[in-house]
């Protein structure tokens, strides 16, 4: 079986708890991007990378792809990434253009996740609350502008178990090709 690796940033906890639940399900080793070590990268065939996503951006997600060539070309590589929006196939190709995904040669899964309020750093909380109150009380808002406001108040509490079990079945399926022997 091939030996799996599960990477991740997480902020308001989601993509933690998403990445854990993927790795107990395929056996696989689990921890924060900042905490892995480089060097040990050889050991693992597949490598799973989960970021949450901020203004359209998949954190973590540069230094995951750096030195892509050198550490993870042949490898079977999945990302995946969780924020509030709801997964659409509009949103994830803007995800994979903002995030510049296309030149690489992995899986690339959107899944929605929690979002609290309060877990975010003061700047994050301070930003946001200014952008939310401007979008609901614009006179164009739409209502789904306007109920963004009960985003501050209320945390959103959701569970992509759907997208989690395609990722789960891929990995098991890549898991169960052979290994192929390294060229010495």
């Amino acid at each position: 079986m091939k030996k799996t690796l599960v990477l991740y940033t997480s902020n308001c906890g989601s993509t933690q708890k998403y990445a854990t639940d993927i790795a107990h399900a395929v056996d696989a080793e689990v921890m924060p991007l900042k905490k892995f070590k480089w060097k040990n990268i050889d050991d693992y065939q597949i490598v799973v990378f989960g970021g949450w996503v901020n203004n359209g951006s998949i954190q973590g997600i540069n230094d995951f792809l750096y030195d892509y060539e050198n550490r993870l070309k042949d490898k079977d590589v999945i990302v995946f990434s969780s924020g509030m929006s709801v997964p659409t196939d509009k949103g994830r190709k803007e995800l994979i253009d903002r995030n510049y995904l296309s030149p690489y040669h992995i899986r690339y899964y959107q899944v929605r996740g929690n979002f609290d309020f309060s877990k975010l750093k003061f700047t994050q909380r301070m930003m946001m609350k200014a952008s939310i109150r401007m979008i609901a009380n614009s006179p164009d808002a739409t209502p789904e502008q306007k109920m963004l406001v009960e985003v501050l108040n209320t945390p959103l509490e959701y569970y992509d178990g759907e997208k989690i079990e395609r990722i789960i079945t891929v990995i098991r399926q890549l898991q169960a090709e052979p290994v192929e022997a390294k060229a010495e």
